[in-house]
């Protein structure tokens, strides 16, 4: 171990295949909790490393050295570790897309082959999530240098420039050599026979972190005064929702206090409806016992079985009611006590004596709006009310008023919703900004899939639509710049039809087919109106193995699989080959693992869902789509643009445009996604059986883009 820098014991020249093991350590500043670069209050404190060999050969420090640069101190030595990276076959790092972004906030920029020890975790545990950290990972692999517990010492508000020498050495130390030994037992386990496959994907996956680095270092640019102007006609129509519901609730129930953030209270306002007898459900619903055993989960109800249900389990009148003391009569929280003497937790005695007994005291009725049940899903325990059993609550309504009740409830929560994750996530993660850039993340490692997932915030999750006008706050950080957002045309559908060889989904692709369009009329004609924009997510249900909930979604399902056989038949290929090897293979070489599964007695895989799920989101979104985007931010580099790649969701990306180069940058994404397809098949051998297509739209921000299809 050693500090410094020594010029002469640098492999430098001398042939040798070597990975660069590199770990960091950063000064935090007021916000402890955000060790980001973007923090203006953090700055990097020191970078150890060390060398492994990749062929034998002996490398100068093969003693298990590891020296340390001190920031800024030692900046004049950067140009050999510059140097050293770029000589580098691989420069490995754990969690890699932290350290590049560090690095390149000092100027140092990897041009060599990343390798981030958790990307290779996160593909060896082939689709088992597992943790992830280092320290985790040490144990895990019995590795011979534990990781320090630094974390703790900056819990206690220790910094690291805070401590010696001697114990900034140390904690680099154990990092860096941790790493390093991580990373040569992991090699071992890719170049097993059964992993090879693996080995294109985690090179495909630390590429893409790499252009991540960039994209969050990018950032998306806000216009703050829309932003506030947002979040003020939000707080006004919260009031405004709120006000109305209040008042509704008295008409209906009187002077009674209704939660209506409580299921229970708020379902005896809509349906007016209370469960008879559990076991009179369970006779009527036919539910019993699996071939194990086990009982069998509630199946979905038929319209007729619904309603026998109604007659049969069901009082229609709800009281409210309100726990007394048996003794004193006070009203409150008693202590309820088991039948083996002992309480039941986190409930206590009542206030006024101390009783032990209680009783329901009968408050008067509700009278509810009374809407139909039928519309709604129930559950053993009474009826439903989250946000996706409303929604189809109100779009069966024909009494306006309820009609009015329902979607104020569903807009007030949906408001709650988006003010909390998205504009207050903003601006908290704007505190440290000095130039409205937002810096948000995104992890590679979270989805079992490979999907992205974006935080602080979620950036995923962001609503469209003018009800939901949070996206007209990102706008272009360049004066008369736009933002342009680049679409894949029905990707998860082509890549569905591609992987199952459905030549149906072909012939519709070629004729230009909307089967969108057809999802919607197949459930309209079913009783279950539904436009082209709701009906997205019935038409990937099927695809993705979900379940069948209403009858128009039961007949969709049919006429579906009818319609795509090859999609049918392929869904059940993969449940064969998982419950014959507990393993599916993709075919860009991901895997992916579903110890124990099992077939059903009907048949099916116990995991269907999954089974048929992962291979078209992972080859779609963790695959294809990253190759688009690496392409996309290289040519806008080679080219010498200013325009910069700034985010991406899902099957989409979005380009900060400079207004010099609009047209080129259209031109550029448009070839670059579509050309994504042709290196697929070049890394893993990706049939070309369905073309992909792509769909742009620009404008000033977010929200407000215009189709903009060459």
């Amino acid at each position: 171990m050693m500090f410094g820098f020594e010029e002469n014991n640098m492999p430098f020249g001398n042939n040798i295949d070597y990975a660069l093991v590199i770990d960091l350590e950063v000064d935090l500043g007021e916000d402890r909790t955000d060790p980001s670069p973007y923090n203006k209050d953090n700055t990097l404190a020191a970078i150890g490393y060390t060398f492994r060999s990749l062929d034998g050969s002996p490398i100068w420090n093969s003693d298990g050295a590891v020296k340390i640069l001190k920031i800024p101190k030692d900046n004049y030595y950067l140009k050999d570790f510059i140097k050293a990276m770029d000589e580098a076959t691989y420069v490995v790092m754990h969690n890699a897309k932290f350290d590049v972004a560090w690095l390149r906030e000092v100027g140092v920029d990897c041009r060599s082959k990343i390798i981030d020890t958790m990307i290779n975790q996160y593909i060896l545990n082939k689709g088992i999530r597992g943790k992830l950290g280092l320290k985790a990972l040490a144990e895990e692999y019995d590795l011979t240098r534990k990781q320090a517990s630094l974390a703790d010492a900056f819990k206690e508000g220790l910094n690291y420039s805070d401590m010696s020498d001697e114990d900034q050495l140390k904690y680099l130390y154990h990092d860096v050599m941790a790493t390093a030994e991580l990373f040569e037992k992991q090699e071992k386990k890719f170049k097993r026979k059964e992993n090879k496959s693996l080995i294109p994907i985690r090179d495909l996956m630390c590429e893409f972190c790499d252009v991540l680095t960039d994209i969050e270092r990018a950032g998306m640019a806000i216009d703050t005064t829309e932003m506030h102007k947002v979040d003020h006609d939000y707080q006004v129509e919260q009031a405004e929702l709120t006000e109305y519901l209040n008042s509704t609730v008295k008409k209906l129930v009187g002077d009674t206090p209704i939660n209506l953030s409580s299921p229970e209270q708020l379902s005896q306002v809509i349906y007016s409806y209370k469960l008879k007898d559990k076991k009179t459900w369970r006779d009527v619903m036919n539910i019993g016992v699996d071939a194990r055993g086990k009982p069998k989960r509630r199946p979905r109800m038929m319209e007729s079985g619904f309603v026998r249900c109604i007659d049969e389990c069901f009082v229609p009148t709800f009281k409210t009611q309100a726990k007394r003391c048996l003794f004193c009569n006070a009203k409150g929280t008693i202590q309820k006590y088991k039948k083996d003497g002992t309480p039941y937790k986190n409930t206590t005695k009542c206030v006024q004596c101390e009783g032990t007994g209680f009783i329901y005291k009968e408050l008067g009725d509700i009278a509810g709006l009374k809407v139909n049940p039928t519309l709604a899903l129930a559950s053993a325990g009474g009826f439903k009310t989250d946000k996706h059993t409303l929604v189809e609550l109100e779009r069966g309504q024909n009494n306006q008023e309820v009609k009015k009740f329902l979607n104020s409830l569903i807009r007030l929560s949906a408001i709650d919703t988006y003010r909390s994750s998205f504009i207050e996530g903003i601006f908290k993660n704007m505190v440290n900004s000095t130039d409205n850039i937002l810096h948000a993340n995104f992890n590679q490692c979270t989805t079992a899939t490979g999907r992205l997932s974006s935080s602080n915030p979620n950036l995923q999750n962001m609503p469209k639509g003018k009800l939901f006008p949070v996206r007209k706050a990102f706008v272009s950080r360049f004066k008369d710049g736009q933002l342009l957002e680049v679409d894949y045309s029905q990707l998860e559908f082509r890549i569905a039809g591609i992987l199952a060889k459905d030549e149906k989904i072909k012939q519709e692709v070629e004729e230009g087919f909307d089967v969108h369009s057809y999802t919607a009329k197949v459930l309209t004609e079913n009783g279950e109106p539904t436009d082209r924009g709701a009906a997205k997510a019935s038409t990937f249900r099927p695809l993705y193995g979900g379940t069948q909930g209403t009858f128009a979604q039961r007949v969709y399902f049919q006429e579906f699989f009818g319609k795509y056989s090859g999609v049918f038949n392929w869904h059940e290929k993969l449940q064969d080959e998982a419950i014959q090897n507990e393993t599916i293979t993709t075919a860009t070489g991901r895997q992916f693992k579903f110890p124990n599964v099992y077939r059903t007695k009907q048949g099916k895989a116990s995991v269907k869902t999954q089974i048929v799920n992962y291979p078209v989101q992972s080859v779609a979104t963790a695959d294809i789509v990253p190759l688009g985007v690496i392409m996309l931010h290289k040519q806008l580099r080679e080219r010498n643009l200013k325009s910069l790649v700034i985010n991406t969701v899902h099957d989409s990306v979005v380009v900060d445009c400079h207004p010099d180069e609009i047209e080129e940058v259209k031109q550029v994404a448009s070839i670059c996604l579509v050309k994504a397809q042709d290196e697929a098949e070049k890394r893993f051998g990706l049939d070309k059986f369905i073309p992909l297509e792509v769909e742009m739209s620009i404008g000033n921000n977010w929200m407000e883009q215009e189709d903009c299809n060459a």
